[in-house]
């Protein structure tokens, strides 16, 4: 099976995985024919991707990674926290509510486990669901992609907790700040901006009073927006001033922001995304953390449909780390548009001449 953009999809594809809600519910089950209606509701609901059989795709196996049910369940709690905090909390930060660290804690660990098993983190958020608020799932896979990233650098398991905890919690902060802002199509002026950067501060004030939460994964809270020249905020602070767990979690947040459709903008592609933080290294990012998630995370996983410089249409089949660029891919269509009689296979790693030059799906 392959991924399609929702924007490609037409009337007579089966659907390949089912598409669950943000609880876990199935909302379209696998094996279904899409109709108009169908694929006009998923646009309304904020689906990006399907994935679809089609005949040419279908032997190739796509693994489940993080199962769906767990990623539910870490944006229910990551919900109810942050709900939790809402009434007892004024927006100066103060006057904290102590919120129940337990139920966050235990869904960490089931992610640490799931990660740990999984070969790489290209096969950990590829199921298709639906989230009904972005913090929430924001925060959800900026820890699945900060634990891979963590795997990869051999971190100890008391290091993956901290920087997993100030993954899900780095944006606790915006329960401060007013949802008119928060929430607003199109640019925000430079006062709304200020307000916005607020949260991290607020995000600090409510971590570092909570006593089961390691201080440094409230600094995560407080510095996941500083940049190594000095050009972020709060504190405009540089280089190894700011906490490397800070660095680290800074790289997965950006990327999964890019990659995610908001009010005021569509989703980048994968590559465009990846693109961008190149572009950032060492003004913004630091290139250790940024080489980990590069090894850990697929800029193009299994399964999604790219386009070649030759103009002909391929599904990425295998995933090669060592050159992120260069999968191994099979041709369905060629550079006009129609499907190949035999679909063949192409390792980018060894065909030089040839390079992916677009994305259909974004992730």
């Amino acid at each position: 099976m392959r991924l399609v953009s929702i924007g490609n999809c037409y009337p007579g594809m089966v659907v390949g995985k089912p598409i669950y809600t943000e609880r876990g519910n199935v909302l379209l089950a696998s094996g279904v024919t899409l109709t108009d209606g169908m694929i006009n509701r998923l646009k309304r609901r904020n689906v990006s991707v399907l994935y679809i059989r089609d005949g040419l795709t279908d032997d190739i196996e796509i693994d489940d990674g993080v199962p769906i049910e767990l990623r539910a369940e870490a944006n229910i709690r990551i919900k109810e926290t942050f709900d939790e905090l809402i009434k007892g909390n004024r927006r100066d930060g103060k006057k904290i509510r102590h919120f129940n660290i337990e139920k966050v804690q235990s869904v960490l660990d089931s992610l640490v486990k799931e990660v740990q098993k999984s070969k790489n983190v290209s096969k950990l958020l590829t199921d298709v669901y639906i989230h009904d608020d972005y913090t929430y799932a924001h925060c959800t896979n900026v820890t699945i992609y900060s634990l891979a990233m963590a795997v990869e650098l051999k971190m100890t398991r008391g290091e993956m907790n901290i920087v997993g905890m100030g993954a899900m919690m780095h944006d606790i902060g915006k329960i401060l700040i007013p949802k008119d802002i928060l929430n607003k199509k199109g640019k925000l002026s430079p006062e709304e901006f200020e307000v916005i950067k607020q949260h991290s501060e607020f995000g600090w004030e409510i971590l570092r009073n909570e006593p089961s939460v390691n201080n440094l994964s409230a600094n995560c809270a407080y510095q996941h927006h500083e940049k190594l020249d000095g050009s972020g905020y709060p504190r405009g602070i540089k280089g190894e001033e700011i906490s490397r767990y800070a660095r680290h979690l800074a790289v997965a947040d950006v990327f999964d922001a890019l990659t995610s459709n908001r009010s005021y903008r569509s989703a980048m592609l994968p590559h465009e995304a990846m693109e961008i933080l190149y572009t950032g290294t060492h003004s913004q990012f630091d290139p250790y953390y940024l080489k980990a998630f590069q090894k850990a995370v697929a800029t193009y996983p299994v399964g999604v449909t790219v386009t070649l410089s030759s103009g002909e249409t391929a599904v990425v089949t295998e995933y090669k780390f060592n050159y992120p660029d260069r999968p191994t891919v099979r041709v369905i269509k060629d550079s006009h548009g129609n499907n190949v009689d035999k679909p063949y296979e192409i390792a980018l790693s060894n065909q030089l001449n040839i390079t992916i030059t677009g994305c259909d799906a974004i992730l």
